[in-house]
């Protein structure tokens, strides 16, 4: 329930965003700001799915997490969201989904699947105020 309440208040935003203009600066920021409302609860929107493609491949590249400039009613940048560094994590030999349910993890021999992760905590973005957190997979 609380995914879809996430959804509902992010989905506004999500089109908002994919408004903005296109010049190189505002592209970038645009770029960001989508991929981390996507990431926080716009997974099954089609206007998504090309936006999650390319951070995920970024992100195997060895890229992080994309920059977006969140301005707050007051006009000041709060830095409402941030990324913890790579990692892997282990499934072992019987489970090869990594844990975004989505993503298939990768079969290490002798040490079964993995799936490389990022986590993204975004402050207060829950409808009751609390922080949404979503683990990336690729």
């Amino acid at each position: 329930m609380k995914s879809k309440l996430i959804n509902q208040a992010l989905l506004p935003m999500v089109f908002s965003v994919a408004a903005l203009s296109s010049s190189v600066a505002l592209a970038d920021d645009n770029y960001g700001c989508q991929a981390l409302l996507c990431f926080a609860g716009g997974k099954g929107v089609a206007e998504c799915a090309s936006t999650i493609r390319q951070v995920t491949r970024d992100l195997a590249k060895g890229k992080g997490f994309p920059h977006c400039s969140f301005v707050s009613p007051g006009g000041s940048n709060p830095g409402d969201y941030n990324t913890s560094g790579v990692f892997t994590r282990w499934l072992g030999k019987n489970n090869n989904v990594c844990p975004d349910g989505e993503t298939r993890g990768q079969w290490k021999s002798g040490k079964g699947f993995r799936c490389q992760a990022m986590i993204l905590t975004i402050k207060g973005a829950a409808e009751d105020g609390s922080d949404v957190v979503r683990e990336i997979n690729w």
